[in-house]
């Protein structure tokens, strides 16, 4: 059994012969004869393993600082994002640290 793989661009438009053979397909069933069934047990490997990197993904997120505080920490050259995110994360384990700012 060949795989195809095909990226569709927009502006692309498929022929009549490739549309009335999509279309024939559509109810065709699914062969899942080659695919083995997973258990109970790997499902919720993969559920973890989705919740875990959904938690690791990264947004992009904004913040308004004073000129010299930026300054300061592109003085520490490249990675220093990623110093920034570090110390965020490692601040919601210290309240204490947040009552201090708040006060």
């Amino acid at each position: 059994m060949a795989l195809v793989h095909f990226i569709r661009d927009e502006n692309y438009k498929l022929s009549e012969e490739s549309l009335k053979r999509l279309e024939a397909l559509k109810d065709r069933p699914i062969d899942f004869s080659d695919i083995p069934e997973l258990s109970k047990e790997e499902m919720e490997q993969m559920r973890l393993w989705a919740i875990e990197k959904r938690e690791r993904q990264k947004k992009m997120f904004s913040l308004r600082l004073g000129a010299s505080t930026i300054s300061w920490w592109k003085s520490m050259g490249d990675g220093y994002t990623t110093v920034m995110a570090k110390l965020l994360d490692k601040a919601r384990n210290h309240p204490e640290w947040i009552k201090e700012c708040l006060e």
